[in-house]
């Protein structure tokens, strides 16, 4: 008999997704951009406009899920260059939940949809004996901030500028001084942990496009959200979904005091912790001092990371002290790999 292997936490191993899920899809003409390794969300077309959907769920952050459920799903439809506009939720909660419970997840919600201007216009609640931890589930849909216009992840070019916004680990940051608050307060102090806390203000990027596209839609040639996996995470699903390669520079990566110090009490890679709230965004090189220009005028903290190769097979992280690390496949989260450790 044949030992069938568990899949580790966190997202789809690539080739299990590839196999198991993309294999299945099935769509037609008004469908514009299907599901793909690295997108963020889905193009559909209509009689004279399009629409930019996304469906993410929240398991891994045990507070502010409500909030984070809104958030996750509003950047992935703006890195189409799309405005999130009406949200859709599942919320499953484990036996034993309360109104308290439910109400903080609303509150929480509510307070996001009013941050990107999105509407709540349908979903699910229920309590089932199938999750020990809330589960929450949610649909952004949008429209083109440019009228028939979007942008994907899969069209990054060799020669292109690789752009970070705000740092890595952005939301993990978060998550991370939120769980582990007890034990942060005494290693890291008071004033590290607040303005950690504080980096609820940085999770949409709905900002950060809004200025980047400024350079002309058309010298953007692709965007990813940072989620789980992180920056690097997202710079390979990128190249990807752009059949490309890439070389980025580990010293040129943004990584604020709060994030860096956070990492090191816990012994995390901030290079491969969930980070919404970070676009990586590719742009023309000869547009990338603009649009970084464009950024930092907004207040938006940005530096070009690296840039796009052209072989696949070329995916490299040049260390700090010179090394060079060919990637293979993606990273599995940090935030992943810290809870099994601590359970």
């Amino acid at each position: 008999m044949i030992e069938m292997k568990h899949l580790p936490l966190g997202k789809l191993p690539m080739n299990t997704l590839k196999k198991c899920v993309l294999s299945h899809v099935i769509v037609d003409s008004s469908v514009l951009l299907p599901p793909r390794v690295g997108e963020d969300g889905t193009v559909l077309k209509l009689s004279d406009n399009l629409i930019i959907a996304a469906a993410d769920p929240i398991t891994g952050a045990t507070e502010k899920a409500g909030w984070l459920s809104v958030h996750v799903n509003a950047n992935d439809v703006a890195v189409h260059a799309a405005y999130p506009r009406w949200f859709l939720v599942t919320i499953l909660l484990p036996e034993g939940a309360n109104e308290p419970l439910i109400e903080d997840i609303m509150n929480g919600i509510l307070k996001a949809l009013r941050e990107v201007d999105a509407c709540l216009v349908g979903g699910h609640t229920e309590v089932t004996s199938r999750v020990v931890e809330p589960v929450i589930v949610g649909t952004m849909i949008g429209e083109p901030m440019i009228k028939g216009m979007y942008i994907t992840s899969g069209g990054a070019e060799p020669g292109d500028a690789i752009i970070l916004t705000k740092g890595a680990g952005i939301e993990g940051t978060l998550i991370l001084a939120t769980d582990f608050k007890e034990r942060l307060q005494k290693e890291v102090g008071e004033d590290v942990l607040n303005r950690a806390l504080m980096y609820e203000r940085m999770i949409s990027v709905l900002p950060d496009v809004k200025q980047i596209i400024k350079v002309g839609i058309e010298n953007v040639t692709s965007m990813h959200d940072a989620t789980e996996g992180g920056v690097l995470g997202a710079v390979y699903e990128l190249a990807e979904a752009s059949g490309r390669g890439f070389l980025i520079y580990e010293d040129k990566v943004i990584i604020n005091p709060e994030t860096r110090r956070i990492c090191e009490v816990l012994k995390v890679d901030p290079l491969k912790l969930i980070s919404s709230g970070s676009l990586i965004a590719t742009v023309k090189k000869n547009k990338a001092k603009e649009a970084i220009a464009l950024l930092r005028a907004a207040g938006i903290r940005a530096a070009v990371i690296g840039k796009i190769l052209e072989r696949p097979s070329e995916r490299i992280l040049v260390r700090r002290n010179g090394e060079e690390v060919s990637l293979k496949e993606p990273p599995l989260d940090e935030l992943w790999r810290l809870y099994e450790t601590n359970e």
